[in-house]
């Protein structure tokens, strides 16, 4: 796909039209169409018309063709400039490629595909801090052209794109992208700011020679005040993506009603987005969740996920998360509403599949249930885990609640993020193990409640090995007797093991709710668990371990 996600690198440039009404030199109101929840406005900074042409100049925009921006027809007016049927033109070394992703470092590559816009519109130039710069820059009707047209592979089209306020090394940046020498780096860090960022309307149509074709749609993306690494809003509306491939017969579609993240942690989600691992919603809720002290976001709401993969289909209505904060902006608690999302199938090769495994199971679908909350102390560093108020639950299958209380969780995130750091210090080794001496389990609770997943996993196991499903669960429940007799041998306690052994054995052969629970007298440290090099000291009165099922 070689100019599907040509917009999105736009994104890196410039954003979506907002309000109109501004003087001219660019003073203006609110230009952020802010949600429920408190935002930060917009102010468009005055401009300076005595030093608009030294800007204009910076930018290689005082005559067409002086940099990579060629343009019809310009109109210069105090701060303020209109330049129509512009171009901006791939830089030279580009090859026809068009856009790509490399496979080797995972980032997004621009190539041989001018920017077409009607038109460009600055407000606000002037010198800032004795630097070249704007308080806004507006494009409309924007499409990305190969410039081979054979090269053309679809089209790609952009309503309009929009940068409000930017800092001046992202000034900087951009005019470096309109000049005629070697671009700047991309800012990073403080240095990356801006006030709106945003672009509308974004219609990629794809149709590659290949056979594969397809349409990814935006109806608006927007980053609202990023400063200091942190984004007071990151929202997005109206996704939708539909590619057929006929090469290996593979459709995808996907729908998101919208997302607002806000108080965005940006220097977490980009060491995110630099790590492979973790480009999938997993990877997320594991950066949102890594440290008690900071989840890395402020509220998230997610609307109306879907996505089908060759009949393979998933669909979570709704997903709302808010972090409370005491009087010195601590995170304090976290809580995530109750959500449901549910895993089903439809006609293609992976729908029927996956139809196929979710029959052995008895299913039709799968429809899974949770919610969340954790409350954290800030001088403690301590967490806790409300029972009652952290679960999952299989609709005909299962509910697991979990609870506890433990500590030294954001000590031991910031020695993690020391250690992986660049300038990791030479004994980070033992900082990580320091840390980790210092976390303490005080107590903890897992609960599965069996509503009939046990029975249907026994069946189904029966069923592809050709086994009596009572006989397989009383040979299951038989090894499980036997446990405590290998446990000793390995020197764990007698009596854990057994009690352990006893309420598993129960809940193979007659599943109520298995219930574990850890409450010592004394809290536990983890490096005893992880080093375990005496494991007949973690007794079941040590431990305060206790297992049943009823």
């Amino acid at each position: 796909m070689k100019y599907l996600l040509t917009g999105v690198a736009a994104l890196a440039l410039l954003t979506a039209c907002g309000d109109k009404n501004k003087d001219e030199n660019g003073a203006g109101q609110s230009v952020a169409e802010q949600s429920q929840g408190k935002l930060p406005g917009i102010k468009l900074r005055k401009g300076d018309a005595a030093s608009a042409n030294e800007v204009l100049s910076a930018f290689s925009l005082t005559q067409s063709g002086a940099g990579r921006v060629s343009f019809e027809s310009s109109d210069v007016k105090g701060a303020k400039a209109v330049f129509k049927d512009v171009t901006l033109l791939a830089s030279e070394d580009d090859s026809v490629e068009g856009v790509s992703l490399d496979d080797d470092d995972g980032e997004l590559h621009l190539k041989g595909a001018d920017l077409k816009a009607a038109t460009m519109e600055f407000e606000g130039l002037g010198m800032i801090d004795g630097k070249p710069n704007f308080s806004r820059v507006v494009l409309s009707d924007v499409s990305f052209v190969p410039k081979k047209p054979e090269e053309s592979q679809g089209t790609s089209k952009i309503k309009s794109m929009e940068l409000v306020n930017p800092s001046p090394e992202t000034a900087a940046w951009i005019a470096s992208l309109f000049g005629k020498g070697e671009a700047l780096d991309m800012p990073e860090g403080k240095a990356l700011a801006f006030d709106l960022w945003s672009m509308k309307d974004v219609n990629f149509q794809i149709d590659e020679a290949e056979g594969e074709k397809g349409a990814f749609l935006i109806s608006s993306v927007s980053v609202l005040g990023l400063k200091d690494e942190t984004m007071a809003q990151m929202a997005l509306k109206g996704l939708s993506f539909d590619m057929t491939d006929p090469t290996d017969d593979t459709n995808v579609k996907a729908s998101l009603g919208g997302v607002d993240i806000r108080g965005v942690n940006f220097a977490m989600l980009s060491e995110m987005g630099e790590d492979s691992s973790k480009a999938s919603a997993s990877g997320l809720f594991d950066m949102l969740q890594n440290d008690p002290a900071n989840p890395g976001y402020d509220s998230v709401a997610l609307d109306n996920l879907k996505v089908n993969v060759s009949g393979a289909a998933f669909d979570m209505p709704k997903l709302n998360s808010k972090v409370s904060r005491d009087k010195k902006g601590r995170a304090v608690k976290v809580v995530t509403d109750p959500f449901k999302m549910t895993l089903g199938t439809g006609e293609g090769e992976l729908g029927e599949k996956l139809g196929s495994q979710l029959a052995l199971l008895g299913y039709e679908k799968l429809e899974l249930s949770g919610q969340s909350e954790q409350d954290y102390d800030p001088e403690k560093d301590v967490v806790t885990i409300p029972k009652g108020k952290n679960f999952w639950k299989l609709d005909d299958g299962f509910r697991l609640d979990f609870s506890g209380k433990y500590e030294g969780a954001s000590a031991f995130a910031a020695a993690q993020a020391k250690a992986v750091a660049d300038d990791a210090p030479a004994d980070s080794g033992t900082m990580m193990q320091d840390a980790l001496k210092k976390m303490l389990v005080h107590n903890f609770q897992i609960s599965l409640d069996d509503d009939g997943f046990v029975n249907r996993a026994f069946n189904a196991y029966a069923a592809q090995s050709g086994q009596d499903p009572q006989e397989l669960r009383s040979q299951t429940a038989g090894m499980m007797a036997m446990a405590p007799m290998m446990a000793a041998g390995a020197g764990i306690d007698p009596e854990l093991a057994g009690e352990a052994a006893t309420a598993l054995s129960s809940f193979l052969t007659d599943p109520k709710t298995l219930t574990i629970t850890l409450a010592p007298a004394t809290p536990l440290r983890v490096a005893d668990f992880v080093e375990m090099e005496d494991p007949s000291a973690l007794t079941k009165t040590a431990l305060g371990f206790s297992a049943k099922n009823e």
